[in-house]
Protein backbone atom coordinates (compact mmCIF):
# COMPACT_ATOMS: atom_id res chain seq x y z
CA UNK A 1 0.00 0.00 0.00
CA UNK A 2 1.59 3.09 -0.84
CA UNK A 3 1.82 6.22 1.60
CA UNK A 4 -1.41 7.87 -0.14
CA UNK A 5 -3.76 5.06 0.35
CA UNK A 6 -2.86 4.82 3.95
CA UNK A 7 -5.48 5.72 6.74
CA UNK A 8 -4.37 5.59 10.71
CA UNK A 9 -6.79 3.41 12.60
CA UNK A 10 -7.94 6.12 15.02
CA UNK A 11 -9.64 8.12 11.80
CA UNK A 12 -11.19 4.67 10.48
CA UNK A 13 -12.48 4.23 14.17
CA UNK A 14 -14.01 7.76 14.05
CA UNK A 15 -15.49 7.01 11.32
CA UNK A 16 -16.75 3.92 11.81
CA UNK A 17 -18.44 4.78 15.14
CA UNK A 18 -20.93 7.40 13.87
CA UNK A 19 -22.75 3.50 12.29
CA UNK A 20 -23.03 2.06 15.65
CA UNK A 21 -26.13 4.46 16.70
CA UNK A 22 -27.33 5.23 13.24
CA UNK A 23 -27.84 1.57 12.44
CA UNK A 24 -30.12 1.25 14.70
CA UNK A 25 -32.91 3.59 12.52
CA UNK A 26 -33.73 0.41 10.34
CA UNK A 27 -32.75 -2.54 12.29
CA UNK A 28 -35.13 -2.08 15.11
CA UNK A 29 -37.95 -1.47 12.94
CA UNK A 30 -37.72 -5.31 11.68
CA UNK A 31 -36.80 -6.78 14.94
CA UNK A 32 -39.10 -4.31 17.20
CA UNK A 33 -40.79 -2.14 15.91
CA UNK A 34 -43.21 -4.05 13.45
CA UNK A 35 -43.89 -6.78 16.02
CA UNK A 36 -45.05 -3.90 18.41
CA UNK A 37 -47.22 -1.90 16.16
CA UNK A 38 -49.21 -5.38 15.27
CA UNK A 39 -49.34 -6.31 19.29
CA UNK A 40 -50.65 -2.42 19.18
CA UNK A 41 -53.55 -3.80 16.86
CA UNK A 42 -52.27 -2.67 13.18
CA UNK A 43 -53.07 -4.85 10.69
CA UNK A 44 -50.10 -7.30 9.40
CA UNK A 45 -51.55 -6.83 5.92
CA UNK A 46 -51.49 -2.63 6.16
CA UNK A 47 -48.46 -2.41 7.71
CA UNK A 48 -46.71 -4.41 4.74
CA UNK A 49 -48.85 -2.06 1.96
CA UNK A 50 -47.68 0.97 3.85
CA UNK A 51 -43.64 -0.26 4.13
CA UNK A 52 -43.41 -1.29 0.40
CA UNK A 53 -45.33 1.55 -0.96
CA UNK A 54 -42.90 4.03 1.44
CA UNK A 55 -40.12 2.35 -0.72
CA UNK A 56 -41.38 3.82 -3.71
CA UNK A 57 -40.19 7.46 -2.88
CA UNK A 58 -36.60 6.03 -2.82
CA UNK A 59 -36.59 5.58 -6.74
CA UNK A 60 -36.65 9.47 -6.77
CA UNK A 61 -34.76 10.85 -3.28
CA UNK A 62 -31.72 8.12 -3.60
CA UNK A 63 -30.46 8.98 -6.91
CA UNK A 64 -31.11 13.05 -6.04
CA UNK A 65 -29.00 12.44 -2.83
CA UNK A 66 -26.85 10.71 -4.43
CA UNK A 67 -25.83 13.12 -7.48
CA UNK A 68 -26.80 16.26 -5.29
CA UNK A 69 -23.88 14.71 -2.43
CA UNK A 70 -21.02 14.08 -5.30
CA UNK A 71 -22.14 17.91 -6.52
CA UNK A 72 -21.60 19.62 -3.65
CA UNK A 73 -18.58 21.64 -3.00
CA UNK A 74 -17.72 23.03 0.12
CA UNK A 75 -15.40 24.07 3.04
CA UNK A 76 -15.89 21.39 5.05
CA UNK A 77 -16.67 18.62 2.14
CA UNK A 78 -18.74 16.97 -0.10
CA UNK A 79 -20.37 13.99 2.06
CA UNK A 80 -19.91 15.76 5.97
CA UNK A 81 -22.80 18.75 4.72
CA UNK A 82 -25.53 15.72 4.07
CA UNK A 83 -24.31 13.77 7.10
CA UNK A 84 -25.12 16.81 9.39
CA UNK A 85 -27.72 18.09 7.79
CA UNK A 86 -30.13 14.97 7.99
CA UNK A 87 -29.13 14.45 11.63
CA UNK A 88 -32.14 16.40 12.78
CA UNK A 89 -35.06 14.33 10.98
CA UNK A 90 -33.37 11.32 11.91
CA UNK A 91 -33.71 12.00 15.17
CA UNK A 92 -37.32 13.16 15.37
CA UNK A 93 -38.37 10.25 12.98
CA UNK A 94 -36.95 7.82 15.42
CA UNK A 95 -38.70 9.49 18.79
CA UNK A 96 -42.42 9.87 16.94
CA UNK A 97 -41.64 5.93 15.41
CA UNK A 98 -40.63 4.26 18.38
CA UNK A 99 -42.28 5.73 20.73
CA UNK A 100 -46.03 5.88 19.36
CA UNK A 101 -49.26 6.50 21.22
CA UNK A 102 -51.23 4.03 23.16
CA UNK A 103 -53.52 3.59 19.86
CA UNK A 104 -51.56 4.49 16.81
CA UNK A 105 -53.34 5.10 13.33
CA UNK A 106 -52.03 3.32 10.62
CA UNK A 107 -51.25 7.09 9.14
CA UNK A 108 -49.11 7.67 11.81
CA UNK A 109 -46.70 4.72 11.14
CA UNK A 110 -47.30 5.50 7.33
CA UNK A 111 -46.29 9.07 8.21
CA UNK A 112 -43.21 8.16 10.54
CA UNK A 113 -41.80 4.95 8.66
CA UNK A 114 -41.84 7.16 5.66
CA UNK A 115 -39.92 10.26 6.94
CA UNK A 116 -37.02 8.14 8.35
CA UNK A 117 -36.45 5.89 5.52
CA UNK A 118 -35.72 9.62 4.23
CA UNK A 119 -33.96 10.76 7.12
CA UNK A 120 -31.97 7.68 6.38
CA UNK A 121 -30.89 8.04 3.25
CA UNK A 122 -30.01 11.91 3.79
CA UNK A 123 -27.59 10.85 7.07
CA UNK A 124 -26.10 6.89 5.24
CA UNK A 125 -25.90 7.47 1.19
CA UNK A 126 -23.36 10.20 1.83
CA UNK A 127 -21.93 8.69 4.89
CA UNK A 128 -21.31 4.97 2.96
CA UNK A 129 -19.71 7.27 -0.37
CA UNK A 130 -17.48 8.94 2.21
CA UNK A 131 -16.33 5.63 3.27
CA UNK A 132 -15.32 4.57 -0.21
CA UNK A 133 -13.05 7.54 -0.99
CA UNK A 134 -11.31 7.14 2.47
CA UNK A 135 -8.90 4.51 0.75
CA UNK A 136 -8.18 3.39 -2.93
CA UNK A 137 -6.50 0.37 -1.80
CA UNK A 138 -8.64 -2.81 -2.25
CA UNK A 139 -7.51 -4.42 1.15
CA UNK A 140 -8.06 -1.20 3.11
CA UNK A 141 -11.73 -1.03 1.76
CA UNK A 142 -12.10 -4.19 3.25
CA UNK A 143 -10.62 -3.02 6.39
CA UNK A 144 -12.77 0.30 6.40
CA UNK A 145 -16.09 -1.88 5.94
CA UNK A 146 -15.19 -4.55 8.05
CA UNK A 147 -14.86 -2.17 11.05
CA UNK A 148 -18.13 0.01 9.74
CA UNK A 149 -20.04 -3.62 10.06
CA UNK A 150 -18.38 -3.98 13.39
CA UNK A 151 -19.78 -0.71 14.83
CA UNK A 152 -23.23 -1.71 13.10
CA UNK A 153 -23.59 -5.07 15.02
CA UNK A 154 -21.75 -3.49 18.28
CA UNK A 155 -24.87 -0.73 18.32
CA UNK A 156 -27.47 -3.58 18.48
CA UNK A 157 -25.17 -5.26 21.45
CA UNK A 158 -25.60 -2.51 23.36
CA UNK A 159 -29.06 -1.68 23.46
CA UNK A 160 -30.24 -5.10 23.49
CA UNK A 161 -27.40 -5.19 26.65
CA UNK A 162 -30.18 -2.48 28.43
CA UNK A 163 -32.86 -5.14 29.32
CA UNK A 164 -30.73 -7.63 30.58
CA UNK A 165 -28.86 -5.10 32.74
CA UNK A 166 -32.15 -3.73 34.08
CA UNK A 167 -33.45 -7.49 35.05
CA UNK A 168 -30.21 -7.99 36.64
CA UNK A 169 -30.32 -4.77 39.10
CA UNK A 170 -34.23 -5.57 39.48
CA UNK A 171 -33.52 -9.01 40.74
CA UNK A 172 -30.60 -8.09 42.85
CA UNK A 173 -32.48 -5.69 44.43
CA UNK A 174 -35.43 -7.81 45.29
CA UNK A 175 -33.31 -10.36 46.36
CA UNK A 176 -32.76 -11.39 50.10
CA UNK A 177 -28.61 -10.94 49.82
CA UNK A 178 -28.28 -15.30 50.26
CA UNK A 179 -25.91 -15.91 47.51
CA UNK A 180 -26.63 -19.46 47.44
CA UNK A 181 -30.74 -19.00 47.29
CA UNK A 182 -30.17 -16.43 44.61
CA UNK A 183 -28.32 -18.57 42.43
CA UNK A 184 -31.12 -21.46 42.90
CA UNK A 185 -33.86 -19.55 41.97
CA UNK A 186 -31.70 -16.89 39.22
CA UNK A 187 -33.31 -18.70 35.88
CA UNK A 188 -36.95 -18.78 36.80
CA UNK A 189 -37.24 -15.11 38.72
CA UNK A 190 -35.12 -13.92 36.11
CA UNK A 191 -37.16 -15.40 33.21
CA UNK A 192 -40.27 -13.49 35.10
CA UNK A 193 -38.66 -10.02 35.47
CA UNK A 194 -37.84 -10.40 31.41
CA UNK A 195 -41.62 -11.42 30.91
CA UNK A 196 -43.21 -8.53 33.22
CA UNK A 197 -41.16 -5.93 33.04
CA UNK A 198 -37.40 -5.09 31.29
CA UNK A 199 -38.05 -7.61 28.59
CA UNK A 200 -40.99 -6.16 27.15
CA UNK A 201 -40.86 -4.46 23.25
CA UNK A 202 -42.31 -1.30 24.60
CA UNK A 203 -39.66 -0.75 27.52
CA UNK A 204 -37.19 -1.57 24.93
CA UNK A 205 -37.84 1.26 22.55
CA UNK A 206 -38.17 3.52 25.34
CA UNK A 207 -34.11 2.89 26.39
CA UNK A 208 -33.44 2.19 22.04
CA UNK A 209 -34.52 5.84 21.90
CA UNK A 210 -32.82 7.74 24.81
CA UNK A 211 -29.74 5.81 23.46
CA UNK A 212 -29.90 7.13 19.84
CA UNK A 213 -30.75 10.63 21.17
CA UNK A 214 -27.26 10.68 22.62
CA UNK A 215 -25.21 8.93 20.73
CA UNK A 216 -26.04 10.32 17.23
CA UNK A 217 -25.14 13.60 17.81
CA UNK A 218 -21.87 13.01 19.66
CA UNK A 219 -20.74 9.99 16.98
CA UNK A 220 -21.38 12.00 14.12
CA UNK A 221 -19.54 14.94 16.27
CA UNK A 222 -16.56 12.29 16.44
CA UNK A 223 -17.12 11.31 12.76
CA UNK A 224 -16.55 14.83 11.21
CA UNK A 225 -13.79 16.67 13.20
CA UNK A 226 -11.54 13.90 13.18
CA UNK A 227 -11.60 11.50 10.04
CA UNK A 228 -11.19 13.84 6.36
CA UNK A 229 -12.82 13.60 3.61
CA UNK A 230 -10.66 12.33 0.62
CA UNK A 231 -9.53 14.88 -1.42
CA UNK A 232 -11.14 13.96 -5.56
CA UNK A 233 -9.23 15.17 -8.28
CA UNK A 234 -11.32 14.86 -11.25
CA UNK A 235 -10.27 13.78 -14.37
CA UNK A 236 -13.08 14.84 -16.84
CA UNK A 237 -15.72 16.85 -16.28
CA UNK A 238 -19.49 16.48 -17.83
CA UNK A 239 -22.73 17.48 -16.93
CA UNK A 240 -25.24 14.62 -15.21
CA UNK A 241 -27.33 12.55 -17.47
CA UNK A 242 -29.19 9.88 -16.25
CA UNK A 243 -29.14 7.91 -19.55
CA UNK A 244 -25.57 8.15 -20.23
CA UNK A 245 -24.82 7.24 -16.31
CA UNK A 246 -27.76 4.62 -16.68
CA UNK A 247 -25.61 2.86 -19.14
CA UNK A 248 -22.18 3.32 -18.10
CA UNK A 249 -23.90 1.33 -14.78
CA UNK A 250 -25.00 -1.33 -17.07
CA UNK A 251 -21.36 -1.70 -18.46
CA UNK A 252 -19.96 -1.96 -14.66
CA UNK A 253 -20.34 -5.88 -15.06
CA UNK A 254 -18.98 -6.51 -11.39
CA UNK A 255 -20.94 -3.76 -10.18
CA UNK A 256 -24.09 -5.09 -11.29
CA UNK A 257 -23.11 -9.09 -9.50
CA UNK A 258 -22.28 -7.70 -6.07
CA UNK A 259 -25.31 -5.08 -6.12
CA UNK A 260 -27.67 -8.26 -7.69
CA UNK A 261 -26.19 -10.21 -4.94
CA UNK A 262 -26.49 -7.77 -1.94
CA UNK A 263 -29.94 -7.21 -2.27
CA UNK A 264 -30.88 -10.91 -2.72
CA UNK A 265 -28.60 -11.67 0.88
CA UNK A 266 -30.33 -8.71 1.95
CA UNK A 267 -34.25 -9.82 1.31
CA UNK A 268 -33.25 -13.02 2.78
CA UNK A 269 -31.83 -11.26 6.14
CA UNK A 270 -34.51 -9.30 6.09
CA UNK A 271 -36.62 -11.75 6.26
CA UNK A 272 -35.28 -13.39 9.10
CA UNK A 273 -35.76 -10.11 11.01
CA UNK A 274 -39.26 -9.77 10.36
CA UNK A 275 -39.74 -13.19 11.81
CA UNK A 276 -37.61 -13.50 14.77
CA UNK A 277 -39.63 -12.31 17.40
CA UNK A 278 -42.65 -13.96 16.11
CA UNK A 279 -40.63 -17.27 16.11
CA UNK A 280 -38.92 -16.96 19.53
CA UNK A 281 -41.94 -16.25 21.15
CA UNK A 282 -44.24 -18.52 19.55
CA UNK A 283 -41.93 -21.55 18.18
CA UNK A 284 -39.73 -21.57 21.11
CA UNK A 285 -41.67 -20.22 23.47
CA UNK A 286 -39.21 -17.80 25.14
CA UNK A 287 -40.52 -14.41 24.01
CA UNK A 288 -39.51 -12.88 27.51
CA UNK A 289 -35.74 -13.87 26.67
CA UNK A 290 -36.37 -12.39 23.02
CA UNK A 291 -33.19 -9.61 23.88
CA UNK A 292 -31.11 -12.55 25.00
CA UNK A 293 -31.31 -14.44 21.43
CA UNK A 294 -30.70 -10.95 19.68
CA UNK A 295 -27.76 -10.05 22.47
CA UNK A 296 -26.33 -13.21 21.25
CA UNK A 297 -26.70 -13.20 17.72
CA UNK A 298 -25.13 -10.11 17.31
CA UNK A 299 -21.96 -10.79 18.94
CA UNK A 300 -21.45 -13.49 17.22
CA UNK A 301 -21.58 -11.10 14.17
CA UNK A 302 -19.37 -8.69 15.66
CA UNK A 303 -16.93 -11.57 16.57
CA UNK A 304 -17.29 -13.21 13.35
CA UNK A 305 -16.23 -10.27 11.03
CA UNK A 306 -12.22 -10.53 11.93
CA UNK A 307 -11.69 -14.13 11.05
CA UNK A 308 -14.21 -13.55 7.59
CA UNK A 309 -11.56 -10.62 7.03
CA UNK A 310 -8.68 -12.89 7.52
CA UNK A 311 -9.77 -15.57 5.37
CA UNK A 312 -10.94 -12.70 2.63
CA UNK A 313 -7.00 -11.74 3.03
CA UNK A 314 -5.67 -15.58 1.78
CA UNK A 315 -8.80 -16.51 -1.06
CA UNK A 316 -10.58 -13.50 -2.03
CA UNK A 317 -13.34 -11.34 -1.34
CA UNK A 318 -15.79 -12.94 -3.64
CA UNK A 319 -14.41 -16.61 -2.62
CA UNK A 320 -15.12 -15.33 1.23
CA UNK A 321 -18.59 -13.69 0.47
CA UNK A 322 -19.44 -17.48 -1.00
CA UNK A 323 -18.27 -19.11 1.85
CA UNK A 324 -20.23 -17.27 4.01
CA UNK A 325 -23.43 -17.94 2.57
CA UNK A 326 -22.99 -21.74 2.30
CA UNK A 327 -21.83 -21.35 6.11
CA UNK A 328 -25.38 -19.21 6.67
CA UNK A 329 -27.52 -21.81 4.85
CA UNK A 330 -25.91 -25.18 6.51
CA UNK A 331 -26.47 -23.53 10.06
CA UNK A 332 -30.21 -22.13 9.07
CA UNK A 333 -31.17 -25.45 7.92
CA UNK A 334 -30.60 -26.88 11.05
CA UNK A 335 -33.18 -24.92 13.10
CA UNK A 336 -36.21 -26.75 12.09
CA UNK A 337 -34.47 -29.79 14.06
CA UNK A 338 -34.12 -27.93 17.45
CA UNK A 339 -36.89 -29.53 19.88
CA UNK A 340 -39.30 -26.88 21.13
CA UNK A 341 -38.18 -25.27 24.14
CA UNK A 342 -34.42 -26.02 23.71
CA UNK A 343 -33.44 -22.57 23.74
CA UNK A 344 -29.91 -22.80 25.12
CA UNK A 345 -29.31 -24.84 22.09
CA UNK A 346 -31.09 -22.70 19.93
CA UNK A 347 -28.59 -19.64 20.86
CA UNK A 348 -25.99 -22.30 19.93
CA UNK A 349 -26.95 -22.63 16.26
CA UNK A 350 -28.09 -19.07 15.93
CA UNK A 351 -24.42 -17.61 17.14
CA UNK A 352 -22.97 -20.30 14.47
CA UNK A 353 -25.08 -18.93 11.95
CA UNK A 354 -24.90 -15.36 12.76
CA UNK A 355 -21.37 -14.84 12.69
CA UNK A 356 -21.44 -14.51 9.31
CA UNK A 357 -23.94 -12.26 8.54
CA UNK A 358 -21.70 -8.65 9.08
CA UNK A 359 -19.39 -10.21 6.84
CA UNK A 360 -21.13 -10.47 4.47
CA UNK A 361 -22.73 -6.91 4.50
CA UNK A 362 -18.64 -5.77 4.91
CA UNK A 363 -17.62 -7.53 1.54
CA UNK A 364 -20.44 -6.64 -0.29
CA UNK A 365 -19.57 -3.06 0.50
CA UNK A 366 -16.13 -3.69 0.12
CA UNK A 367 -16.44 -4.58 -3.28
CA UNK A 368 -18.50 -2.13 -4.30
CA UNK A 369 -16.33 0.26 -3.73
CA UNK A 370 -13.69 -1.55 -5.94
CA UNK A 371 -16.51 -1.82 -8.43
CA UNK A 372 -16.56 2.27 -8.55
CA UNK A 373 -13.17 2.40 -9.77
CA UNK A 374 -13.97 1.49 -12.72
CA UNK A 375 -16.50 3.92 -13.45
CA UNK A 376 -13.82 6.40 -12.61
CA UNK A 377 -11.05 4.86 -14.39
CA UNK A 378 -13.42 4.78 -17.52
CA UNK A 379 -14.90 7.98 -16.98
CA UNK A 380 -12.86 10.12 -14.84
CA UNK A 381 -15.69 11.01 -12.87
CA UNK A 382 -15.62 10.55 -9.18
CA UNK A 383 -19.71 9.66 -8.40
CA UNK A 384 -19.03 7.16 -5.31
CA UNK A 385 -22.37 9.22 -3.97
CA UNK A 386 -24.19 8.30 -7.15
CA UNK A 387 -23.35 4.79 -7.00
CA UNK A 388 -24.29 4.03 -3.73
CA UNK A 389 -27.68 5.64 -4.00
CA UNK A 390 -28.39 3.05 -6.17
CA UNK A 391 -26.99 0.92 -3.70
CA UNK A 392 -28.65 2.44 -0.63
CA UNK A 393 -31.90 2.26 -2.44
CA UNK A 394 -31.68 -1.43 -2.90
CA UNK A 395 -30.31 -1.95 0.25
CA UNK A 396 -33.67 -0.20 1.87
CA UNK A 397 -35.93 -1.74 -1.01
CA UNK A 398 -34.79 -5.26 -0.67
CA UNK A 399 -35.10 -4.69 3.73
CA UNK A 400 -38.13 -3.40 3.45
CA UNK A 401 -39.50 -5.59 1.13
CA UNK A 402 -38.15 -8.39 3.27
CA UNK A 403 -40.10 -7.38 6.38
CA UNK A 404 -43.51 -7.10 4.28
CA UNK A 405 -43.78 -10.09 2.25
CA UNK A 406 -43.11 -11.48 6.19
CA UNK A 407 -45.88 -9.93 7.78
CA UNK A 408 -48.10 -11.00 4.21
CA UNK A 409 -46.78 -14.12 4.01
CA UNK A 410 -47.47 -14.87 7.73
CA UNK A 411 -50.37 -13.66 7.60
CA UNK A 412 -51.88 -15.91 4.47
CA UNK A 413 -51.21 -18.45 6.88
CA UNK A 414 -53.40 -17.07 9.71
CA UNK A 415 -50.62 -16.28 11.96
CA UNK A 416 -52.37 -14.45 15.01
CA UNK A 417 -49.27 -12.21 16.80
CA UNK A 418 -51.73 -11.49 19.78
CA UNK A 419 -52.96 -15.05 19.90
CA UNK A 420 -52.51 -17.02 23.68
CA UNK A 421 -49.30 -18.85 23.72
CA UNK A 422 -51.44 -21.78 25.97
CA UNK A 423 -53.58 -22.31 22.96
CA UNK A 424 -50.85 -22.83 20.16
CA UNK A 425 -51.84 -25.79 17.85
CA UNK A 426 -55.26 -25.69 18.75
CA UNK A 427 -58.44 -23.63 16.83
CA UNK A 428 -58.53 -20.66 19.20
CA UNK A 429 -54.74 -19.93 18.96
CA UNK A 430 -52.23 -20.44 16.45
CA UNK A 431 -52.72 -23.49 14.25
CA UNK A 432 -50.13 -25.82 13.51
CA UNK A 433 -50.02 -25.62 9.93
CA UNK A 434 -49.32 -21.80 10.58
CA UNK A 435 -46.43 -22.55 13.09
CA UNK A 436 -44.95 -24.57 10.49
CA UNK A 437 -45.16 -21.79 8.30
CA UNK A 438 -43.67 -19.54 10.52
CA UNK A 439 -40.52 -21.96 10.72
CA UNK A 440 -40.39 -22.41 7.27
CA UNK A 441 -39.90 -18.65 6.53
CA UNK A 442 -37.19 -18.14 9.83
CA UNK A 443 -34.69 -21.07 8.37
CA UNK A 444 -35.45 -22.85 5.22
CA UNK A 445 -36.83 -20.34 2.98
CA UNK A 446 -34.14 -17.45 3.90
CA UNK A 447 -31.59 -20.06 3.19
CA UNK A 448 -32.75 -20.97 -0.02
CA UNK A 449 -32.98 -17.20 -0.71
CA UNK A 450 -29.48 -16.65 0.21
CA UNK A 451 -28.01 -19.66 -2.47
CA UNK A 452 -29.31 -18.27 -5.13
CA UNK A 453 -26.76 -15.60 -5.24
CA UNK A 454 -24.20 -18.13 -5.40
CA UNK A 455 -23.52 -18.40 -9.03
CA UNK A 456 -23.80 -15.46 -9.97
CA UNK A 457 -20.75 -14.19 -7.45
CA UNK A 458 -19.22 -17.73 -8.73
CA UNK A 459 -17.24 -16.15 -11.55
CA UNK A 460 -17.32 -12.59 -10.07
CA UNK A 461 -14.70 -11.31 -12.22
CA UNK A 462 -12.95 -7.85 -10.26
CA UNK A 463 -10.00 -9.37 -8.62
CA UNK A 464 -7.25 -7.43 -6.97
CA UNK A 465 -5.34 -8.08 -9.89
CA UNK A 466 -7.44 -6.68 -12.11
CA UNK A 467 -8.49 -3.72 -9.88
CA UNK A 468 -5.05 -2.34 -9.52
CA UNK A 469 -5.46 -2.42 -13.40
CA UNK A 470 -8.22 -0.17 -13.02
CA UNK A 471 -5.90 1.83 -10.46
CA UNK A 472 -3.05 2.29 -12.47
CA UNK A 473 -4.89 3.17 -15.74
CA UNK A 474 -6.55 6.03 -13.52
CA UNK A 475 -2.95 7.20 -12.48
CA UNK A 476 -1.87 7.61 -15.65
CA UNK A 477 -5.11 10.14 -16.64
CA UNK A 478 -3.94 11.92 -14.01
CA UNK A 479 -0.39 12.21 -14.37
CA UNK A 480 -0.88 13.16 -18.08
CA UNK A 481 -3.89 15.97 -16.79
CA UNK A 482 -1.19 17.48 -14.27
CA UNK A 483 1.38 17.66 -16.75
CA UNK A 484 -1.07 19.09 -19.63
CA UNK A 485 -2.73 21.89 -16.93
CA UNK A 486 1.28 22.59 -15.55
CA UNK A 487 2.62 25.83 -16.99
CA UNK A 488 5.36 25.95 -19.66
Amino acid sequence: MSRTDKISEARILCYGSMYLPVSMALLPVNLYVLPFYAELGISLYAMSIVIFAARLSDAITDPLIGVWSDRTRTRWGRRKPWVVGGAPLLLLSIYMLFLPPESPSIWYFGTWIVLLYLAYTLVALPYYAWGAELSPDYEMRTHISGRREQFHFAGNLSFNLLPLVAALAIYVAASSGDVAEMVGSFTSEFQQIMKTRAGNIDVILRWLTTFVMITIPLTILLAVVFTPEAKQQTVETKPFELRATARLMRRNGPYLRIVITYVITTFGIALVAAMSYFFVKHVVGAGELYPIYVLVYYTASVIGVSPWMRISRRVGKHQTFIACIVWYAIWASVLPLIPVGEFGLFLVVMSLKGCSVAAMLALAASMAADAVDIDTARTGEHRAGLYFAVWGFLRKAAYALGGAVALAAVAFVNFDPTADLALAGTPQGNSQTSLFWLTMLYTLIPAAIHCVAIPIMWRYPLTAARHERFKSRLDRKLTRLNAAQSPG
